[in-house]
């Protein structure tokens, strides 16, 4: 029975791949479980796996094309069973790839069950979801090249009107050929996705920003102190990490994502970490913060980041925090304000620790100063419960012994 090979959707944010590598080449013969191709997402390098016996019979896509999800890739099936049907009347409507269907999926039989590792089968059809959008909305849209299934409607039963079009719509300014000294560089699947991203976010989320100022004192004084027990050394982000998501804790109603007609809280303690890379920025997840000690901090993060550097992070890796850290100490950055990634509905962003003058005991003296700025999305987050927030966050910094118990 023939089959097909499909761009995946590995990812929440995933509209477009790269098939970077053949691993198997037309006429070899494929075994359940082998891998038959390398995909470059907008997050990482993934593996397409097999899941039946045949023949992979057609290429459909050159290594190094980039093509949306859904695209057929490549058929399989037996060494002499005919595919030109399959081909013909191949469309794509039938593959749910919202679903998380990653792969290859045997045509007229019901998908198997996701690998642990590896991706999942085509489902069956279904039709897809109606996008309610009103006439003008939608002729907007079409004229400015706009996706309607990435917009959230405001108009009656979440349709979508003219005015989310117009908060959405970007025009940039009109550029000329390139001059002498310049050069054109195409936006990777990461940078491209990042673009499309935030500005989403910006123009859909309302954002609003709270900032504390905290006594770094302690803090460098623990630092310096762990450094002498050995390793893996403690930073600055490990204690920042250990204290967000303690404050998750004490402050539940930031751990929470809008949904559109709700607000989900999450019950696990997640806590991400922006990491940059050569073109953009990833965030891997340290699960269940709350729970682990500032050395198991430490060495996921440094497993976590130098595979997101390798782009070897699975999808779980990256998807599912509650709250995001972005901490640029380590530059001349006083306080800064990050851009909320939905679903999360907060991002902490963290400047550096400097030397300031501070009032103790009625003296004043030479302390560190620390600014953090908490950018919350308002639908889900009021002004009281962010200050309660970065409360939680300062009191936990300030106290930093608590961090190591």
């Amino acid at each position: 029975m023939a089959g097909r090979i499909i761009m995946p959707k590995l990812s929440d944010t995933m509209e477009e791949g790269v098939l970077l590598k053949w691993l198997k080449q037309e006429g070899e013969t494929i075994s359940s479980g082998d891998v038959v191709a390398e995909v470059e997402t907008d997050k990482a390098v993934l593996e397409l796996e097999a899941y039946t016996d045949g023949v992979l019979r057609k290429h459909l896509v050159d290594e190094g094309a980039r093509v949306p999800v859904g695209t057929l890739l490549g058929v399989i099936g037996g060494e002499n069973e005919s595919i030109e049907a399959l081909l013909a009347d191949w469309s794509g409507a039938d593959v749910d790839v919202e679903r998380g269907e990653r792969s290859f999926a045997p045509v007229g039989k019901e998908p198997a069950p996701m690998a642990s590792r590896g991706p999942a089968h085509v489902a069956p059809p279904t039709p897809a979801p109606a996008i309610k959008a009103s006439p003008l909305a939608r002729k907007l849209a079409e004229q400015r090249g706009i996706d309607l299934r990435m917009i959230q409607g405001t108009g009656p039963g979440g349709r979508i009107v003219e005015r989310d079009i117009e908060a959405t719509a970007v025009h940039p300014s009109p550029v000329g050929p390139p001059t002498a000294g310049e050069r054109r560089e195409p936006l990777s699947l990461m940078r491209a996705t990042i673009a499309k991203r935030m500005t989403e976010s910006k123009a859909t989320v309302p954002h609003f920003y709270v900032t504390a100022e905290i006594d770094a004192s302690l803090l460098l004084e623990v630092k310096a102190r762990l450094a002498d027990t050995g390793e893996p050394p403690i930073g600055v982000t490990e204690m920042l990490v250990k204290a967000a998501g303690l404050a998750l804790l004490a402050v539940p109603r930031v751990n929470a994502s809008f949904v559109g007609d709700a607000v989900v809280y999450h019950s696990g303690v997640h806590v991400g970490v922006a990491v940059a890379l050569e073109d953009g920025i990833i965030t891997p997840v340290l699960r269940n913060a709350d729970r682990l000690t500032l050395g198991q901090i430490a060495e996921a993060l440094t497993d976590l980041t130098g595979r997101a550097r390798g782009k070897a992070l699975k999808p779980e890796e990256y998807q599912g925090a509650g709250i995001s850290l972005s901490n640029l100490g380590m530059f001349r950055v006083d306080d800064f304000a990050a851009i909320i990634t939905p679903p999360e509905a907060a991002v902490l962003a963290v400047g550096r620790i400097t030397e300031a003058a501070m009032i103790r005991d009625g003296a004043v003296v030479v302390g560190r100063r620390l600014r953090i700025t908490l950018s919350a999305d308002h639908r889900v987050i009021d002004g009281v419960i962010a200050a309660q927030y970065l409360d939680a966050v300062a009191a936990r910094l300030e106290d930093p012994w608590s961090l190591v118990r």
